[in-house]
């Protein structure tokens, strides 16, 4: 089955449709056929032959063995491996492909540095709307880099591609050049198991992973000299070659960098309080300096769900009723630790 034939199938069986009562009747049956489909169900023999035809075509009904007019309901895993077994093997093929391809160009950059005479012009800030052509440049920048890549991102990357889902896309914007990678993750990534296994994979490779309670916005720094940081309203990013601004972009960046806790990608009980601890003291602060709930869980890159159960939960410890009295609470305690101090 090629790609064209998956786009031509017709739709999964949705609650409520004819479709989905023929395959729920022939879960439940021994085997189905357009004359009980018409007979149980109470629609058409048109209705049934379509939904019949439809189930076929999507692997879920298959012809009893031996008859012409008879189907018994498939497991919808069998199913759909039948159906996209094929395209899965190509699609991996086609990735390897493109690796192999990338690899091989990327092999001349050698070449390319020691024999080009001229120094490229590029525009002090280069605006890249298009995703696919964003994730070229980031490839691009990362691959020529020198000294050092420095990355800040949340635990979602907005350029990571399904090719990446494995490896990562940040661990692919370090190229060949994993030792020159340093990553600033927010503290909620420890808790992430796929990124766990992200740092262990770089850190193995010399990369440094550190975290932090609230990372700078995404932002991608090489050797001084170039900033990425994604558009405010679209998909696309901009390449920032302004030694001025990529300079106040990293002196931003490394302080961060240099308040981070190292992550080996471990995870354990005491860090994993230690953790909570942290986020729960960046809460509170937050909380009394007035910024919103939506506001709070971007910062600290956890769900606004969770950030309002977390805000309760610090509410009900502290015996506050309102955000205003929990304030007043932790400006007493404050100035108690204070005398104490003193």
């Amino acid at each position: 089955m090629s790609f064209d034939d998956i786009t031509d199938l017709p739709d999964v069986p949705q609650a409520g449709t004819a479709t989905n009562d023929v395959y729920t009747f022939a879960l439940r049956s021994e085997y189905i056929d357009i004359k009980r489909c018409v007979r149980d169900l109470g629609i058409s023999e048109a209705e049934a032959a379509a939904a019949i035809d439809d189930l076929v075509r999507l692997r879920l009904l298959h012809l009893v063995h031996g008859c012409t007019y008879a189907y018994v309901a498939v497991n919808p895993l069998s199913a759909s491996l039948q159906l996209l077994a094929v395209q899965d093997e190509a699609l991996r093929q086609r990735q390897h492909e493109l690796e192999r391809l990338r690899q091989q160009m990327h092999s001349l950059l050698p070449l390319y540095r020691e024999n080009f005479s001229g120094e490229p012009q590029h525009p002090h800030v280069q605006r890249v709307e298009d995703p696919r052509a964003a994730r070229g440049i980031l490839t691009t920048i990362t691959v020529e880099a020198k000294r050092e890549i420095l990355f800040s991102l949340s635990t979602q990357d907005p350029w990571e591609e399904p090719a990446d889902l494995d490896r990562g896309g940040w661990l692919r914007c370090a190229g060949t050049r994993s030792e020159l990678l340093r990553v600033l993750l927010p503290e909620a990534a420890r808790f992430d198991v796929r990124v766990r296994e992200r740092v262990e994979t770089l850190l193995g490779d010399g990369g440094q992973v550190r975290t932090a309670v609230s990372v700078p916005a995404w932002l991608l720094i090489v050797d001084a000299e170039v900033a990425v940081v994604p558009v405010a309203d679209g998909p696309g990013l901009s390449v920032v070659r302004e030694q001025s601004v990529v300079a106040a972009l990293r002196h931003t960046l490394t302080g961060a960098w240099d308040e981070a806790r190292p992550f080996d990608g471990s995870y354990d009980h005491d860090s994993a309080r230690s953790t909570s601890a942290l986020i729960d003291e960046a809460i509170l602060r937050m909380l009394l300096n007035g910024l919103e709930d939506k506001v709070i869980a971007r910062r600290l890159d956890i769900s606004l769900r969770t950030c309002q159960r977390r805000i309760a939960e610090l509410m009900d410890a502290l015996g506050a009723r309102t955000r205003l009295q929990a304030g007043y609470v932790l400006g007493q305690r404050g100035r108690e630790e204070e005398r104490r101090a003193a």
